[in-house]
């Protein structure tokens, strides 16, 4: 299946906002593209002096991003800002520019206290199994955060590949479709679950207005619920975290 390259905000005319969790180098190489896409833009960083500071304004507040001509900074903890910004602000885009999981740690914060990170050996072992000869997958043993991939190689991917044909670096046609074998696996194993498949905006993925409102879906009604899933993949690689239901 093809990477779906962004070219409009679907259902957007004009006064779409997009959301940079951090103002690292992704954020630096990916705000072009949104300003081409017509977004207005808000970046959430700690560091004063980050890639994209000098292309902001400083917003002292969440009621003061997308406010200007140019994107806004606000400053401090990313993903602690980005509860706040979310439920005060309808957002089209979101992209992810900061370590680890930020979807993982966005469903976490917006759990607020109900959801605790739960490494599981269990779907190790059963996502292993799936791509053994294929693909590999290892699991960070403090935050529980699995990472899978199908390329096996010393070498990187490269970037804008649209994942269709076959595969650049093998020359082989891909055998499994990562996210469907997570979508799969989740079902299989009873885990209440969310696959997300980012859009691409430029060379780097974005979490759509849809994939956010299936996220905030997975903490409806948790009572009896005892763990939930995230993964965030496209067709050759993810990034998965399995939370306990406290």
């Amino acid at each position: 299946m093809t990477f779906e390259v962004l070219q409009r905000i679907p259902g957007r005319e004009g006064g779409s906002k997009a959301l940079c969790l951090g103002g690292g180098s992704i954020c630096a190489d990916t705000l072009p593209e949104l300003l081409g896409l017509g977004c207005s833009i808000a970046v959430l960083d700690r560091d004063p002096s980050c890639a994209v500071a000098t292309s902001c304004y400083r917003a002292g507040s969440t009621e003061e991003l997308w406010q200007g001509d140019r994107p806004s900074l606000l400053l401090g903890d990313a993903v602690k800002n980005a509860v706040e910004v979310l439920r005060r602000w309808k957002v089209d885009l979101l992209v992810p520019c900061i370590p680890g999981h930020a979807a993982g740690r966005l469903l976490m914060a917006w759990g607020a206290g109900r959801l605790q990170p739960r490494g599981s050996p269990h779907m190790l072992d059963e996502l292993k199994g799936i791509l053994a000869g294929q693909g590999s997958a290892t699991m960070d043993p403090f935050s529980g955060t699995v990472i899978a991939s199908l390329n096996t190689s010393d070498r990187s991917c490269p970037l804008g590949c649209d994942q269709e044909g076959p595969c650049p670096l093998t020359g082989s046609p891909r055998g499994l479709r990562m996210d469907m074998v997570l979508g799969e696996m989740f079902e299989r194993l009873g885990i209440r679950a969310l696959v997300v498949r980012p859009v691409r905006v430029g060379v780097f993925g974005a979490i759509t207005a849809g994939h956010l409102e299936g996220m905030r879906a997975l903490l409806d009604d948790l009572e009896g619920v005892h763990a939930v899933a995230l993964a965030t993949s496209c067709s050759c690689h993810a990034i998965a975290n399995t939370f306990r239901v406290c």
